[in-house]
């Protein structure tokens, strides 16, 4: 979308005024409130082949921040990609068969491939220092994704030149890992039905202030790897835990700070309205608040992790220049009046009270010239054509004094002037447009003020946005009784009592069963979960992923004791999908999910793995199984959760000194299954799948047959040369199978609870069974 302004006072131009283009939004590249999610970045991400190396730049326009990287292969770029979840994406040349991955990848923006062979010198955009600066610290394929994303950003401002943005060199390498299928799975921002509320981001997100929801989305998709940073977070979020007064303080003036960001921004684009910088000057005297509660606490006695968190001199002046010059509530456009308070200019007020004044003198007027007159539908009226002038209707022309200069006739009246009126005219519009005049510029000046403080702000509303993430998680840690969890560089990982935070969340109090989980360290680093389905594995598995990012973002987690060591990477490969789009079926998904897992898995990875190899034949998947479950261990040696219901897996630790057994327990009462959802030791006996099946609804007749072809497959069979079909022919000793499909068909039918539907079928069942006895 284009955006046209006029270049001409309308009143000074005869004809059509000129207007050009002054600005371009596109997906990435948009300041406008209305169009931005205030609570996620609007990245637009540019990505190129440069010098053997690959490039990325993401720059965020609403907030002026350039991040920048160079990454060692497609699949990082990938992931990286998909974490930024760009609004608009370049790719230069060569990286056409990405761009076709890219373009199914949800979240994204169908990437556009365009030319990179004239980028634009660094300094041209940045300035000479802050290009020197990055010249020093950056790879090169970072500097030239950085040129790539500004000329893109600089040809959309056509008549404004491009503030530089503040430029942030990072290593993805350097935090914790999230590829896009771990953010998936482990249903970090929005569940895998694509809703919002029962993902982990919905429920931690507490945050008051659109800056701080903004940080908190990119810790949780970005958690550290350094323990010294993780622990000053967990420090901060240990004294809000523990100072409830403070907490409540801060969150309650944190609730009335606006996007100093993104007004920030606005203003400096010369787009900020009265409106805008009247909530710009609000959330500073908030934070003059946020100030004052953090002033008030009992400081710790050393290394207080709050003390020094808030610069908020910077906008001191700033402030207090806002205040003072804006009415509590200005309008929206700058041309409309309003905009400042009495005694800020004098000039201003005397023309104010001059135009009001005389509007004053025309109801005078009008009062005086009806009884003179002794019309008393006589008025004086105003349009921006012919100006003042009285106007008489037609039945009372006879009374109209001479000395009225008749202006206009229209259909049931006359409209007259008079020496008086004129003068009054002039005067008033004269009032009008030197006040309006003059509160355009001083506006102009206002925002331009502003604007000279844009560092400032943003370092402001950095640390706004760091106190409100570190409220936030201290207010979820005291509301869902979390705790601090113990981090070092060991490879061991102890819950206890742990818990999945969005399931507890969804289930009444008290419902859900807690469970503990240790890997590494005093107990081998890979377990093998065996249970029924429904039993909890899934959800166990993905508590243990979420207990770490939660606790490497800096949060606490859910459980009653964590020790765990850092994490460099989560990889994920839950759940049975298929990406029909791309030729992939279900298994081959699974397959290339598993393959990047063993190709970038490290010593200090966390894998969950939930049942492979079930896309397949029965002894395909499970050689796959096997041979995954070795490998992890033999030549990764990473910690792993592998649930899986092939049971001969559960052989694997008497072998493999490295792995163990676990079961989710269930137990079977009355031909019902009963899931306790607690953890233990050993394999399970079985998976209850026909019982599930009969939870699920399955018809009668259909999960009674199935308990019948269970019982026979789970029978010793006789060996033979007849292929599969013979393995429901050999009788054993006293009964033939039709007699004990029989027996069992019956003793597996509910009558109360069937159908009529149903009945028909089982009857029509039965008795082919019984014919099948007779024989021939």
């Amino acid at each position: 979308m284009a955006i046209c302004e006029q270049m001409a006072d309308p009143s000074s131009v005869r004809g059509v005024v000129p207007r050009e283009v002054v600005r371009v939004i596109t997906p990435g590249l948009c300041l406008e409130p209305d169009a931005l999610d205030a609570r996620a970045d609007c990245h637009l991400v540019a990505a190129l082949h440069h010098e053997g190396a690959l490039g990325l730049a993401a720059y965020e326009m609403s907030t002026a921040n350039l991040s920048v990287c160079e990454l060692t292969g497609e699949g990082a770029l990938l992931a990286e990609i998909a974490r930024l979840a760009p609004r608009e994406l370049l790719l230069g040349p060569g990286l056409d068969e990405l761009a076709a991955g890219l373009a199914l990848l949800p979240g994204v923006a169908s990437p556009q491939l365009r030319p990179t062979s004239e980028l634009t010198p660094l300094e041209a955009r940045l300035g000479e220092e802050e290009a020197e600066r990055l010249r020093s610290s950056a790879p090169q394929a970072a500097l030239a994704a950085a040129s790539f994303v500004l000329d893109y950003a600089a040809a959309h401002q056509p008549r404004g030149a491009l503030e530089p943005p503040r430029v942030r060199v990072y290593d993805p390498a350097s935090r914790l890992v999230l590829d896009e299928v771990a953010v998936r799975n482990l249903e970090l921002l929005s569940t895998l039905s694509g809703e919002r509320r029962g993902s982990l981001l919905q429920l931690i997100d507490q945050t008051r202030c659109p800056m701080g929801a903004r940080k908190l989305r990119r810790h949780l998709l970005a958690p550290l790897d350094d323990l010294g940073a993780i622990r000053r977070r967990h420090d901060a979020v240990t004294a809000l835990v523990q100072d409830s007064p403070t907490r409540v303080a801060l969150r309650d003036a944190l609730a009335r700070v606006g996007d100093v960001e993104r007004l920030t921004t606005r203003a400096e684009q010369g787009l900020a309205s009265p409106r805008d910088l009247g909530a710009l000057r609000d959330s500073l005297l908030a934070i003059q608040q946020v100030a004052a509660a953090l002033g008030e606490r009992a400081p710790w006695a050393t290394d207080d992790p709050l003390a020094t968190l808030l610069p908020v001199g910077l906008a001191a002046g700033l402030t207090r220049a806002l205040d003072e010059a804006l009415v509590d509530q200005p309008p929206l456009l700058s041309n409309a009046g309003g905009i400042f308070r009495r005694g800020h200019d004098p000039e201003l007020d005397e023309l104010s009270r001059l135009s009001s004044n005389a509007k004053d003198v025309l109801l005078e007027i009008e009062a005086r010239e009806r009884e003179r007159t002794g019309i008393s539908s006589l008025k004086i009226k105003y349009t921006r054509v012919f100006g003042y002038y009285i106007e008489v209707t037609k039945a009372n022309l006879s009374r109209v004094p001479e000395h009225y200069r008749r202006k206009q006739t229209v259909a049931n009246a006359e409209r007259y002037n008079t020496e008086e009126l004129s003068d009054l005219e002039a005067r008033i519009l004269e009032a009008d447009e030197g006040a309006k005049a003059l509160e355009s510029s001083l506006f102009e000046g206002l925002r331009l003020e502003v604007a000279a403080h844009a560092q400032g702000l943003r370092r402001l509303a950095d640390a706004v946005a760091t106190l409100d993430v570190h409220a936030c998680l201290a207010e979820v840690a005291v509301r869902h009784d979390w705790v601090r969890p113990t981090l070092d560089d060991s490879r061991e990982l102890l819950l206890r009592d742990s818990r999945h935070p969005a399931v507890e969340e969804l289930l009444p109090a008290g419902r859900f069963v807690p469970n503990d989980i240790h890997l590494g360290g005093d107990a081998p680093p890979m377990a093998l979960v065996t249970g029924p389905n429904m039993g909890g594995k899934s959800t166990l598995m993905r508590q243990t992923a979420l207990a770490v990012i939660l606790a490497q973002m800096g949060s606490f987690v859910p459980a009653r004791e964590a020790h765990m060591g850092l994490v460099d990477r989560v990889h994920t490969r839950v759940g049975a999908n298929d990406d029909l789009s791309r030729g992939h079926s279900t298994f081959m998904l699974e397959m290339r999910e598993t393959a990047t897992i063993l190709r970038e898995a490290t010593p200090r990875s966390l894998v969950i793995l939930d049942e492979i190899g079930r896309g397949t034949s029965t002894y395909d998947g499970l050689a796959i199984a096997w041979a995954v479950a070795e490998h992890l261990h033999d030549a990764i040696h990473c910690r792993a959760l592998f649930a899986t219901h092939y049971h001969e897996l559960c052989e694997l630790p008497s072998s493999y000194p490295g792995m163990r057994n676990l079961s989710v327990a269930a137990r079977e009462e009355q031909g019902e299954v009963v899931f306790l959802h607690r953890l233990v030791e050993g394999p399970a006996d079985r998976s209850y799948g026909v019982h599930v099946a009969k939870l699920a609804g399955v018809p009668p007749i259909v999960s009674a047959r199935a308990a019948a072809l269970l019982e026979e497959l789970e029978r010793p069979q006789v060996a033979s040369a007849t292929p599969q079909l013979e393995l429901f022919a050999s009788p054993a000793p006293g009964s033939s199978p039709e007699q004990r499909e029989l027996l069992t068909t019956l003793r597996a039918l509910e009558v109360e609870q069937l159908t009529p539907v149903d009945a028909l079928v089982a009857l029509a069942r039965l008795v082919q069974l019984a014919r099948e006895l007779e024989g021939p």
